[in-house]
């Protein structure tokens, strides 16, 4: 069970680590081509939205569970619009 859970931290820090890597490095004169309005959006909404600060800190660790299990798609979808 630990391995497993393990195995999943580091295909989410990798991937995390691929999306950073690939976008920083590209060279001055090129564009990056990632859309980053996907990555963490449900989490990013919760932080916008005008709630009651408990109403958020209770929506927090869904939202962070839901973008952390999509953020493959979400990394495909930042360079398919980008």
């Amino acid at each position: 069970m630990m391995d497993a859970i393990r195995r999943g931290f580091v295909v989410v820090g990798l991937a995390a680590a691929l999306t950073v890597g690939s976008v920083g490095a590209t060279s001055g004169t090129a564009q990056a081509a990632f859309n980053d309005e996907y990555v963490y959006a449900s989490t990013r909404a919760v932080h916008s939205m005008h709630a009651h600060p408990a109403a958020k800190v209770t929506l927090y660790p869904i939202t962070l569970a839901v973008d952390t299990a999509f953020l493959p798609l979400a990394v495909i979808a930042g360079f398919v619009t980008g």
